[in-house]
């Protein structure tokens, strides 16, 4: 059996998530661990709520390190995704939140969206659509 070399410590290429902070809402602690998951292993940081209460706490509270941006689920128990994505356009209206749900896209617009063109994700979603989608919402959000 080779041994395996030792791996330097990966570099993080540029649109990668190096020095980013991403706040991940969802009421499902396996989903929530799954997109912080795949949020780590692209670099991205992560902070993690179970509702939208607990994300607004962590919002307020980061201070020196602002979150860069939020996914959050749509539908969850107490404040859902839309009450959190119009409470965090008070706070902080460049923030860009991107919106995840099991629940069909149109029947989420439907509900009432916080915005007919806010960037939603159907779950379940590849990896790699996930990581598209944050890195278009974090490029878009700092070319303005």
């Amino acid at each position: 059996m080779a041994e395996e070399a030792a791996s330097p410590t990966p570099s993080v290429s540029p649109g990668s998530g190096a020095d980013r902070l991403v706040l991940v809402v969802d009421d499902e602690p396996g989903v929530r661990d799954l997109v912080c998951r795949v949020l780590r292993d692209e670099g991205y940081r992560t902070l993690e709520a179970a509702h939208g209460g607990e994300a607004l706490e962590l919002v307020e509270a980061a201070g020196q390190e602002p979150v860069d941006l939020v996914v959050t689920d749509v539908v969850m128990p107490g404040m859902d995704g839309r009450e959190l994505g119009r409470r965090l356009a008070q706070s902080r209206p460049t923030l860009p939140i991107l919106y995840i749900s099991a629940y069909d896209v149109n029947d989420i617009f439907r509900r009432g969206s916080p915005r007919s063109s806010a960037p939603f994700l159907q779950k379940p979603f590849p990896p790699g659509d996930l990581i598209n989608s944050v890195e278009q919402l974090l490029q878009r959000h700092s070319a303005r």
